[in-house]
């Protein structure tokens, strides 16, 4: 008799900080890397502690209308981006989610009313980088990771 396939899959709820999934699993947290609210994925999970999974290599079964193409290379890999799945409106509306969620479970401040997020071009608007250097290798950190990723040019 075969072993149960270590894969399962969930239906993505929400973006958290970091740009994070957040999924339920058995009534545990699941976080799990570039991937969408409202999808349904298959996924390898991890135990961090008694009440957080991280899901990896997430297989798409569902995906969200506003999931596109990322335009870089180096997404999902590199570490620098988190967002570039999904369409711009969305990343913005995404974030002002992140930060209510956020002033309200951290500080303890409701706040209903509208969240206008400060935002100009999605693209080459980062004006400042940190590279980091290891045996001749110049890079952002490797996703998930303390290791450089070599690049040569970053599209924000």
């Amino acid at each position: 008799m075969p072993l149960p396939s270590p894969r399962v899959e969930v239906e993505m709820e929400k973006l958290v900080y970091g740009g994070e999934g957040l999924a339920r699993l058995d009534g545990q947290v699941v976080l799990i890397p570039f991937v969408l609210p409202g999808e349904r994925v298959a996924i390898t999970t991890n135990r961090v502690n008694s009440g957080l999974l991280r899901g990896s290599d997430p297989a798409i079964l569902h995906s969200s209308p506003q999931r596109i193409a990322p335009r870089c290379e180096y997404f999902a890999k590199c570490g620098g981006c988190h967002y570039q799945h999904a369409e711009y409106a969305f990343q913005l509306e995404q974030k002002c989610a992140i930060l209510r969620e956020t002033l309200h479970r951290i500080g303890g401040i409701s706040h209903d009313g509208e969240i206008v997020p400060v935002s100009g071009d999605p693209w080459y608007y980062r004006n400042r980088i940190q590279l980091h250097f290891r045996d001749g290798i110049a890079g952002f950190h490797r996703a998930a990771s303390h290791d450089p990723y070599p690049i040569d040019h970053c599209e924000i």
